[in-house]
């Protein structure tokens, strides 16, 4: 069976149409794990996962004992599942390859290949007799309408105002995403809207200060918004880490610089530099809004702040710097600023 979608494989899997031989590998670790979990409950009946059901872990097994497992033949169950999660630890993993070729009929081999791909001798002979999947990171300015299209899955409703708080804040952390829906699901009734007050309350990104407010105010060159926002974050380092805040940044000021950068400037190419929106008259806003910002920096300055970016980032990791986050935001933004 050839690479499929993540949709694609999770409907083959409840149809129960299994594949032998399982590779799931790629950046993005959210949907490696959410396949791996579907798999890991519900192929193998409850009762009978005492005697057909293992999982290994890559640093701590070897080919010989995977092979092993797979060719016990199960007890009371059609099937022997074995699951190998951080299998890119595993070493050796290419030694699969013939096992890949002539999997066998009673039992279900699963490599969770997480942050990474498998080499194309081991990914060609699972494509044609299993199911290779890879999880690519999704892009940053998608973050905000994948949030809209998953949300109806928790039973909730957002707007895409809200989205982009969502997407600005937490970022391409799918799993954290998951987390606070899963979270958002014991407090809300199906059917509720996430709005902003819900995202104060239960999410604990602040209505009026987030990094969205502060890119805007960045945007807007509001400087006394700035430092008010700056010092806000300083005094609640909690929920406003230092790293968290330069990458938002880094984002923002990327895309100026990429705008000003492409000389095609027509709506499909903005769109894809700024985000994307179903609503046109939201898409729109977007877009002209953006590019209003991208206009008051020059192409300059861009390359100065990002390069600014970059230096606290390291120093924010503790490299070549032992001053305190607060004070590192602090003279951060001073920096932009002058």
């Amino acid at each position: 069976m050839a690479d499929i979608t993540y949709n694609q494989i999770i409907s083959t899997l409840e149809k129960k149409q299994y594949s032998r031989i399982y590779l799931l590998m790629g950046e993005e670790p959210f949907y490696i794990d959410q396949i791996t979990n579907y798999i890991e409950n519900n192929i193998i009946a409850p009762e009978n996962r005492d005697f057909n059901q293992v999982v290994l872990y890559g640093k701590e097994t070897d080919v010989a004992e995977i092979l092993a497992n797979v060719r016990e033949y199960p007890f009371g169950s059609p099937f022997r599942l074995v699951i190998v999660k951080e299998a890119k630890e595993l070493k050796n993993i290419e030694l699969l390859k013939s096992y890949a070729e002539n999997p066998i009929d009673s039992a279900i081999l699963v490599l969770a290949h997480k942050y990474g791909k498998a080499k194309k001798s081991l990914v060609d002979p699972i494509a044609k007799n299993g199911t290779v999947f890879t999880s690519d990171p999704i892009k940053d300015y998608k973050i905000a309408e994948w949030i809209e299209k998953e949300t109806p899955n928790y039973q909730l409703k957002i707007k895409s105002t809200e989205a982009r708080l969502l997407a600005e804040h937490i970022g391409n952390d799918l799993s954290r995403i998951h987390n606070e829906f899963q979270k958002l699901q014991i407090v809300l009734p199906p059917g509720s809207e996430i709005t902003q007050s819900v995202i104060e309350d239960h999410i604990g990104i602040n209505k009026e200060y987030n990094f969205f407010e502060l890119n805007n105010a960045f945007g807007e060159r509001n400087i006394p918004q700035i430092y008010k926002i700056t010092y806000f974050f300083a005094n609640h380092q909690k929920d406003f880490h230092l790293i968290a805040i330069i990458n938002s940044l880094n984002l923002f000021f990327t895309k100026l610089m990429t705008y000003h950068l492409t000389p095609d400037k027509g709506t499909e190419t903005l769109k894809k530099i700024f985000g994307e929106n179903r609503n046109p008259k939201i898409q729109n806003f977007i877009i002209q809004t953006n590019v209003r910002y991208a206009q008051q920096y020059s192409l300059t300055q861009l390359k100065k702040i990002i390069a600014l970016l970059s230096e606290y980032d390291l120093k924010a990791k503790g490299v070549d710097s032992n001053t305190p986050s607060d004070e590192l935001l602090k003279e951060l933004i001073y920096k932009i600023l002058h």
